[in-house]
């Protein structure tokens, strides 16, 4: 198997603990680096750069948990905060 060099972590912040855990876990072996990210869906509605204030504030202490998770399993992640249409295509242009 060729070697990983990064991981990519989704989060909505229901049951991350064990996923956070397994990546760090996986990335330890590998030395690579673990990337969380967490995509808010922005309604159709509206332009997708919208302040949406209170949904970013929920995303950030999900985040900041998942941070506190990883270095408990003795692992630095880097975190990102996404605005997107749907949540599915981001993850996977995240990846790309």
């Amino acid at each position: 198997m060729a070697g990983i060099k990064k991981i990519l972590v989704p989060t909505d912040g229901s049951g991350d603990d064990a996923l956070i855990k397994l990546a760090c876990s996986l990335a330890k072996g590998f030395k690579a680096k673990v990337y969380v990210a967490y995509i808010i869906e922005v309604e159709r509605n509206l332009p997708l750069d919208s302040q949406v204030n209170s949904r970013a504030e929920k995303a950030e202490r999900i985040l900041t948990r998942d941070v506190d998770i990883a270095e408990e399993a003795g692992y630095e992640v880097e975190t990102e905060l996404l605005q997107a249409r749907d949540a599915g295509p981001s993850i996977v242009a995240e990846a790309v």
